[in-house]
C-alpha cells in the first residue's frame, strides 16, 4: 500500500530504518533501498514513492566521496527534473548533527523536514512512525473516496453463451477486455449520449445458477462500479399470464428453494417456504410501468426479429419471479412455487444472486434490474424452439431501456 525509497549509504542506519518500517504490514515487500544519488535518479525516473527517506551525506556514485552538497543537489534536482518523479512526501534522517542547522532550510522551504538520526535515541523512530501512520491513513481515505464514485454506467450479465452473444450483436462497438489474473470473459462497449459517453461492460457467467451469477455479480462491481447491473436472457414464463417471447421484468426476486424441509410422520417430507425477497427500485418500476402502458418499442422489436417470431404481440410483464436452482419441467413443480405468490409470472436460475450481490456489495452500489424473456412454460412440453427469439427480445429491449430510458 505504500513505497518508500530510502537513499542511505549507512547500513547499520538503514536496518534501524527498516526495523521501524517494518512494524507496518502495510509498506512491507515496497521498500527500495540505494546508496548513492545516481542510483536513486534512476529509481525516480522509472518509480512514483509515496515517500523518500534521504541522507545527507551522500556519494553520487559507489566509492565517491560523501558530501551534504550531493544530497542537497539531489534533492533541489528531484523537484526541478520533469523526469524525475518527485515523491508525495521527503523525510531526510541523517546522523551527521552539525549539517542539520545548516541544511534544515533546504528541507522546510517545501515542507520536507530533516530530523537527526542516533542509534539509541527513540526521538527519530516517533518521528519517523507519526509520518508512516499519516501516510498510511492518507492513503486509506484516498482510496475510499475514488470508491465512492461510480466508474461505468452499465454491467450487464447473461448465464448462457447464446444470451452474450444477443448482448454483444447491440450497436455498442463492444471489444474484448483481458483482465490480468481474472480469466472471466469480460466485454467493454459504449456509446455517446448527449455530451457524455456511456461505457457498458457485459459477461457471461461459466454455469447457470445463482451462486455462479452471485460471484460474476460481485466480480463486475468490484472490477467496473456499475451504476446498473442488469441480467439478461431467457427464463420460463407463468402459462396463462405470458405468450412466448414475452418480456418479464422481476418486480420482486426470491429464492424459491429457500425454506425448510421437515419431516412428517403421515405426510412425508414436508417443505416449509421461507422465501427473502429483494425488490426492483422504484423509480425503475415507474419508469418500466411507463413503457409498458405506452408499449414503447416493443412492437418494433417485434418486427424487426430476422426470423419468423411467435404469432402473439409482444408484450411486456412486471410482476414477481422465483429462482430456483435446478431447470423445471413440471407443472406440480411450478405449481408448488406459486403457492409462495399468487401473481408470479416467471422462473428462472440466476437473477435472486444478481440483486443479493447489488444489496451487499460495496459503495456504491448498482441498481439491479431483471431482464428475461418467455422461452418456454416450464412444463412437460418444455421445447427450444423459441430461445432464440427470446434471447433477441431481452436484449432488444435492455437496449432500448438503457439507450433510451434510464437516468444516466
Amino acid at each position: 500500500m505504500i513505497s518508500i525509497l530510502i537513499v542511505d549509504d549507512n547500513s547499520l542506519k538503514v536496518a534501524d530504518i527498516k526495523r521501524v518500517l517494518f512494524e507496518y504490514p502495510e509498506i512491507k515487500n515496497k521498500i527500495d533501498v540505494v546508496a548513492d544519488t545516481n542510483n536513486a535518479r534512476r529509481l525516480l525516473e522509472e518509480n512514483k514513492y509515496d515517500l523518500l527517506i534521504l541522507d545527507l551525506v551522500l556519494p553520487n556514485d559507489f566509492g565517491d566521496t560523501e558530501t551534504p552538497e550531493n544530497g542537497i543537489d539531489f534533492l533541489n534536482e528531484i523537484k526541478l527534473d520533469p523526469n524525475k518523479k518527485c515523491p508525495f512526501h521527503i523525510l531526510g534522517i541523517s546522523g551527521k548533527p552539525e549539517y542539520i542547522s545548516q541544511y534544515s532550510k533546504d528541507f522546510s522551504k517545501n515542507l520536507w523536514f530533516l530530523i537527526e538520526y542516533q542509534k539509541d535515541i527513540e526521538t527519530w523512530k516517533e518521528l519517523l512512525r507519526n509520518k508512516i501512520e499519516y501516510l498510511i491513513d492518507s492513503k486509506k481515505e484516498i482510496q475510499v473516496d475514488a470508491l465512492k464514485e461510480y466508474d461505468f454506467d452499465i454491467a450487464i450479465i447473461t448465464a448462457l453463451d447464446k444470451e452474450l452473444k444477443k448482448v454483444l450483436s447491440l450497436d455498442w462497438k463492444f471489444k474484448a477486455h483481458p483482465m490480468a489474473n481474472d480469466q472471466t470473459g469480460f466485454y467493454i462497449g459504449q456509446f455517446e449520449k448527449g455530451n457524455k459517453t456511456i461505457r457498458i461492460v457485459a459477461a457471461c457467467t461459466p454455469q447457470m445458477g445463482m451462486c455462479a451469477a452471485s460471484t460474476l455479480s460481485m466480480k463486475l462491481i468490484h472490477h467496473f462500479r456499475p451504476r446498473y447491473i442488469i441480467m439478461s436472457g431467457i427464463a420460463a414464463g407463468i402459462k396463462g399470464e405470458v405468450n412466448l417471447g414475452d418480456i418479464m421484468i422481476a418486480e420482486e426476486i426470491w429464492d424459491a428453494s429457500s425454506g425448510k424441509i421437515k419431516g412428517d410422520k403421515e405426510k412425508g417430507n414436508l417443505f416449509l417456504p421461507d422465501p427473502k425477497h429483494k425488490t426492483l427500485n422504484e423509480d425503475i418500476k415507474e419508469l418500466l410501468l411507463d413503457i409498458k402502458r405506452n408499449r414503447k418499442y416493443i412492437d418494433k422489436i417485434r418486427e424487426n426479429y430476422p426470423s419468423t417470431p411467435p404469432a402473439t404481440a409482444l408484450n411486456i410483464h412486471i410482476g414477481p419471479m422465483a429462482s430456483v436452482p435446478a431447470v423445471i419441467q413440471s407443472n406440480q413443480e411450478i405449481d408448488r412455487i406459486k403457492a409462495q405468490s399468487r401473481k408470479l409470472i416467471g422462473v428462472e436460475m440466476e437473477s435472486y444472486g444478481v440483486f443479493y450481490s447489488a444489496a451487499h456489495a460495496q459503495k456504491p452500489k448498482p441498481l439491479a434490474i431483471s431482464i428475461k424473456s418467455a422461452c418456454d412454460f416450464a412444463n412437460e412440453e418444455k421445447e427450444d424452439s423459441v430461445q432464440d427469439y427470446a434471447a433477441y427480445t431481452s436484449a432488444s429491449f435492455m437496449y432500448d431501456l438503457v439507450t433510451n430510458e434510464l437516468p444516466l
